[in-house]
């Protein structure tokens, strides 16, 4: 697993995503367009070895990414 390589701007995302946010309310809040978040959510979901947020989410606090 490569959960030691997720970056400050992924664990940000994944913060966001552990709020409830939705993709579109992600790229609003850091003024990033939709598809950068969807870029930067797929690299964690490979980073991670899961399928979705909500395991993406789940492992990073297992992990203690969020730290």
């Amino acid at each position: 697993m490569e959960a030691n390589r997720i970056t400050g701007r992924e664990k940000q995302i994944l913060r966001l995503v552990g709020k409830g946010f939705s993709n579109k309310e992600i790229a609003y809040d850091l003024s990033l367009s939709i598809y950068t978040i969807e870029n930067h959510l797929s690299k964690i979901y490979r980073k991670l070895n899961v399928k979705d947020r909500f395991e993406a989410v789940e492992t990073a606090r297992k992990e203690g990414i969020f730290r």
